[in-house]
């Protein structure tokens, strides 16, 4: 708030942009001949106020849930891996948006393109610096976007600078773009690729520089590889851009071989994830594990209206200010028109997602791609209006921005940086203060888990994160590995600490596993599974797996881990005995216990779910041998006519 009414005194004073541009020196937009130490610490500024950002917002680390799942693909990915094997018992290392693939292999479900951006970052060890260095980038960007689209609308060299300096104060001064700029979240990264992409495709057709349409090409690989939705109308614009320059032949082929690796690398980590390189992982994981609820005309048209307001205020922390970005199209200013084309695109593509992507601080996060072009909209924009007093203008514009943050936009990041437990959910700090260095780490949340998880570290040479599922997985797992040192990650809002701890029930002839613990399922079919919380009910730790038919009958695979010690299971036979919940539904069940996937069941249960009130019921138990060459095991719950309920499956050694 000091320095916007310190900025709107000295725009109002007589001769005091002048004064202030003569004071700060880079800033100058009288000098247009030092244009790249202009760029360099506007790059610098923006990058630094990333870090505050971190510091102070984000208190250290990722802090989005899906920010934990690009962190482990990054993390993956400096190891040379798309998909990673996991050992059994498999469900110690599921979690949240990662989709698993019979019998050890697992994958993140979000596009790669930016966990290819965190793969050498891990490798250095500083992956929170990718977000300050795209903050520093996309500077850059919305200058060239900008000062392109100015040239383009007619304007002269000297006042195409001018342009492209504003819109990058603008880019400095955006809270939203600190943000995503700062968070492990791809959104800065495609607001780069957008910038990018516009910017020398425009340039390209403006000089008949043809190569530039490669960078332009290399851009929109890269965004759909790291936000496919945004790539579209981003694409077809350069597209259209190339098809009416000199040779479209060759501007075309330029843009579309630079734009392969992109489109490959996306089909590589579809392969990877689903094993079909044309089935996105997202729409598997969702359609199975988090259905959307179909949209009608009218939901769709609130959830972009609420949207389309979260969005005026990531753009310049002050909704009014963000309408100058309509001047131009309005106006129907030569360039505009590509810029307005790329932003109702997206805002259209961004309409059938739901209202989850509008977040607390994080604003529209599907429209954080469009912000460059509609920054330099604006700078064009007061441009045009102050024609002679464009520097006076553009001081009260900046003044606006941080006043606008100061009373109204920093409300959202202060909620945001308070918000769940107010830090990361993993802090490695909490580990070297506890003198950890290697063995298992057990996370209560898939969060933590997330991003301690190291798919190339075991346990006996680092610390290996593992999920921790409160039944015999966490046993079966230290004892699969030799009992190495064990230690439990206990996070509050106020500290982390890192616990000695040691699995329940060591030496006990029974296992129990909870069929809610082998979360996400291996495989669903014609429903939807859930966890079902029933505290205070007979179900085993308070929850259920209950199985949903969208019509008549419905499947999950569940996986049932053998037990085992540091060698291989010796064959033997155990006694199976399953635990349902009837809820006095209309459904009916049937339970198959299987060793391959395709192969014949070795045991089979049945029951309907019709009693009067919650009663859970021990199925008869059956004798199954496992061990030798049947190392792993698959439960089948299948339901016909309505929902049914799964609480757990116990072996004992007969």
């Amino acid at each position: 708030m000091g320095l916007a009414a310190a900025l709107l005194v000295i725009a109002l004073a007589p001769g005091g942009p002048r004064w202030l541009a003569s004071l700060v020196d880079f800033a100058s937009l009288v000098d247009l001949t030092r244009r790249r130490r202009f760029l360099v610490v506007a790059s610098f500024v923006a990058a630094f106020l990333s870090l505050g950002y971190i510091a102070f917002y984000l208190r250290g680390g990722p802090r989005a849930a899906e920010a934990a799942t690009y962190w482990l693909q990054g993390r993956a990915m400096s190891h040379g891996e798309l998909g990673w094997t996991v050992n059994e018992p498999s469900a110690s290392f599921r979690a949240r948006d990662l989709l698993f693939s019979p019998p050890e292999h697992l994958a993140g479900i979000f596009p790669p393109g930016y966990a290819l951006l965190l793969a050498p970052a891990f490798l250095v060890g500083a992956p929170m610096l990718v977000g300050p260095m795209l903050a520093a980038a996309l500077v850059v960007a919305t200058w060239l976007l900008a000062r392109e689209m100015a040239a383009t609308a007619g304007e002269s060299p000297d006042r195409a600078e001018i342009i492209g300096r504003v819109a990058a104060g603008l880019s400095i001064l955006s809270a939203a773009l600190r943000y995503h700029t700062a968070d492990a979240l791809p959104y800065g990264a495609a607001a780069v690729a957008v910038a990018m992409a516009l910017g020398c495709a425009m340039r390209a057709r403006r000089t008949g520089e043809r190569p530039l349409f490669a960078v332009a090409g290399l851009a929109i690989g890269f965004l759909v590889a790291t936000q496919p939705a945004s790539a579209i109308t981003t694409g077809a614009v350069v597209a259209a851009l190339a098809w009416g320059a000199r040779e479209r032949g060759r501007a075309l082929g330029w843009a579309c071989v630079a734009a392969l690796p992109g489109v490959l690398l996306l089909l590589a980590a579809h392969h990877a994830a689903v094993g079909r390189t044309l089935a996105s992982p997202m729409a598997v994981y969702f359609g199975a594990f988090e259905p959307h609820v179909p949209f009608d005309a009218r939901t769709a048209a609130v959830t972009t209206l609420h949207r389309l307001r979260a969005h005026l205020l990531d753009v310049a922390n002050l909704e009014p200010l963000a309408l100058l970005a309509l001047l131009p199209v309005v106006r129907r200013v030569r360039g505009a028109t590509l810029g307005a084309v790329v932003v109702v695109g997206q805002l259209i593509l961004a309409a059938p997602f739901d209202a989850a992507a509008i977040a607390p601080g994080g604003g529209a996060r599907l429209l954080v791609a469009v912000i460059p072009v509609e920054h330099a909209l604006m700078a064009l924009a007061l441009a045009r209006l102050f024609e002679t007093q464009l520097a006076r203008a553009t001081m009260v514009a900046f003044a606006l921005a941080l006043a606008g943050f100061g009373v109204h936009a920093s409300h959202d990041h202060e909620a945001l940086a308070a918000s769940d437990l107010g830090h990361p959910h993993y802090e490695p700090d909490a580990a070297r203060e506890a003198s950890v260095a290697h063995g298992l780490l057990f996370f209560e949340d898939d969060q933590g888990f997330e991003l301690a998880y190291d798919p190339g570290l075991p346990a006996s040479h680092g610390i290996q994160a593992v999920r921790l599922r409160g039944d015999d997985h966490d046993r079966l797992l230290y004892d699969s590995l030799g009992h190495p040192p064990v230690h439990r990650y206990v996070a509050t809002g106020s500290s982390a600490a890192v616990n000695f701890w040691t699995p329940p029930g060591a030496g006990s002839d029974a296992w129990r596993f909870e069929a809610e613990s082998d979360w996400p399922p291996t495989a669903v079919w014609g429903g939807r599974p859930e966890v079902l919380e029933s505290a205070g009910t007979c179900a085993s730790d308070g929850r259920v797996l209950v199985l949903s038919p969208a019509a008549g009958e419905a499947s999950v695979t569940l996986g049932l881990p053998v037990p085992r010690g540091p060698t291989p299971p010796e064959r033997k036979t155990w006694a199976v005995t399953p635990r349902v919940m009837q809820r006095g539904g209309k459904g009916s069940a049937t339970l198959l216990l299987l060793v391959a996937l395709d192969g014949p069941p070795l045991a089979q249960w049945t029951w309907d779910d019709d009693a009067k009130a919650p009663t859970c019921v021990d199925l008869p138990p059956q004798p199954v041998e496992l061990g030798g060459d049947r190392t792993r095991a698959w439960l089948v719950l299948k339901a016909h006519g309505g929902a049914v309920a799964l609480d757990k499956t116990t072996l004992r050694s007969r």
